[in-house]
């Protein structure tokens, strides 16, 4: 099977505790000399095995191939990338079956990291995330006050609509913000902007 390597856990001596997402799940397993292993790496999408024992207390990571992307050469991709995948993590850690979106965001992303501005990849794929767990907030109503925001519009952890004398944040483009939320598109923002809402991304989903 294929999934993403979220987290890396160092057990004892050289073994790793893996944390990989797949279409249906979020495993915990187990590699004996995992460190020694270079394919093992937060972020790297594999192909793997699971090797379940009634003798160990946790199922073993076995078989494992890299499905690698050109994009690894480039080290701030992938420094951005793995600030993206802990958050997924981050997000899923107390599941352990998950609907495959969250498989599907990942590894669409994957395939346009290289082509695309990272950071509006990644705030894309929050967006759609976001709408699909039903906490996408378009009617833009300030999450403090509960009055509608015309202008001065904020946007919290969670990319929460706010007003800015509410939350006392950054202010943003309203219009430009209802095209990235009904659109899942970044078209109209400006790079700053962008650094921005990769800001509030990176507080967690």
């Amino acid at each position: 099977m294929q999934g993403f390597i979220l987290k890396i856990t160092k057990a004892k001596n050289e073994d790793l505790i893996v944390n990989i997402l797949t279409q249906k799940h979020l495993y915990t397993l187990y590699r004996f000399y995992g460190a020694r292993h270079s394919i093992i790496n937060l972020g790297y999408k594999i192909d793997f095995e699971i090797e379940y024992s009634q003798k160990a207390y946790l199922p073993r990571l076995r078989h494992i191939t890299h499905l690698g992307f050109n994009w690894l050469l480039n080290n701030q991709k992938v420094l951005l990338w793995q600030q993206f995948i802990q958050r997924f993590y981050e997000h899923l850690k107390d599941l352990y079956e998950v609907d495959n979106i969250y498989f599907d965001i990942l590894d669409k992303s994957s395939k346009i990291w290289e082509k695309q501005n990272p950071k509006r990849v990644a705030i894309e794929s929050y967006v759609k995330l976001l709408e699909f767990e039903g906490r996408l907030h378009k009617d833009f109503r300030c999450f403090i006050c509960n009055e509608k925001i015309e202008k001065d519009l904020s946007l919290a952890r969670g990319f929460l609509p706010a007003h800015s004398h509410c939350i006392h944040s950054n202010i943003y483009p309203k219009k430009e913000i209802e095209y990235l939320f009904n659109n899942k598109k970044t078209l109209f923002l400006d790079d700053k902007i962008i650094d921005n809402l990769w800001n509030i991304l990176m507080e967690g989903f």
